[in-house]
């Protein structure tokens, strides 16, 4: 998917609750990080990390993965900071993230001021982190953006791309919206194909699972997509809970070329490509009050 000429890159995390020995210590959590790209729907990026990090410094340490000037970043507010924000001006990656106002007076006044967009200048990293992550001491200058939802709340974006005629206001609020992709990969991913089900306790059973749940889910992704025709892929998009369910008992055999389930994935793609979901534009369900999860067989069906 391309925006304005520019690949979207959604980034996020999330907390995996497994169990893993190292030596005789127990460690019962640790983090999934992702950039994935909303239109393919294809993770680019994972990796684990321990629950004590923060999904920022996650973020630094996949910078590279990303190409200047043709990828456009999509953040919640959670990676908002001084520090990333000059760190992805200075690498030359468009960025759209959901500032608050909590974090920094500019965004509180422009959020009271009831303009619709608004350039500000950031104050330059302090000196601990320029020299930490090798930046130039400079000012940055940001755009920020007010995005009504169609509930009425109102959000600021913050974003690097500074042309109002070639980037209208109003077209922000359905880009940040694409975000929100990688939230139901990880869904996906951790309900469907059960990430959190590992096969040991060991740290390197983990790292098994989560790369292999990885690559079976951006393949039945591609698989699903392989030779449909895309004349109404507005109004609908191939059901990927059916498709996982389909292909898990024949994905490991025809990735060791074994004959007879390479000769049946043929039928078992045609039956994908006919099961497909209804696309609703403008739909939406609010999201109910924060509470514990429930356990996955509660309110999840598995693939």
């Amino acid at each position: 998917m391309r925006w304005h000429g520019l690949r979207l890159v959604a980034a996020d995390g999330s907390r995996l609750r497994v169990g893993t020995r190292r030596g005789h210590e127990l460690r019962a959590d640790h983090y999934a990080f992702a950039l994935f790209l909303p239109g393919p729907e294809l993770t680019l990026h994972a990796a684990l990390h321990p629950a004590d990090g923060a999904e920022r410094q996650m973020l630094f340490e996949a910078l590279d993965v990303l190409q200047p000037r043709t990828d456009l970043l999509l953040l919640d507010r959670g990676y908002i900071g001084n520090t990333m924000v000059a760190t992805l001006a200075q690498r030359e990656i468009p960025f759209c993230m959901r500032a608050d106002a909590r974090n920094w007076k500019c965004v509180s006044a422009f959020a009271r001021s009831g303009k619709s967009e608004h350039v500000v200048t950031r104050e330059a990293p302090v000196e601990q982190d320029a020299r930490d992550y090798e930046l130039e001491r400079t000012p940055t200058t940001v755009r920020l953006i007010r995005d009504v939802t169609p509930s009425g709340r109102v959000r600021v974006l913050m974003t690097s791309l500074p042309d109002a005629q070639r980037y209208p206001a109003a077209s922000f609020g359905a880009l940040y919206h694409q975000r929100w992709r990688v939230e139901e990969a990880f869904k996906r991913l951790k309900h469907r194909l059960r990430l959190e089900a590992v096969t040991g306790l060991d740290y390197l059973a983990l790292q098994q699972d989560f790369g292999a749940k990885i690559l079976a889910d951006n393949l039945c992704t591609l698989l699903s997509d392989l030779d449909a025709s895309h004349d109404d892929a507005c109004a609908s998009r191939a059901n990927r809970v059916y498709a996982l369910g389909a292909l898990k008992p024949i994905l490991g055999a025809c990735l060791l070329r074994i004959r007879h389930c390479l000769e049946s994935l043929a039928g078992v793609l045609e039956v994908i490509h006919q099961t497909r979901c209804r696309l609703q534009p403008s739909r939406s369900y609010p999201r109910p009050p924060r509470k514990a999860k429930p356990h996955f067989h509660l309110a999840y069906k598995l693939a």
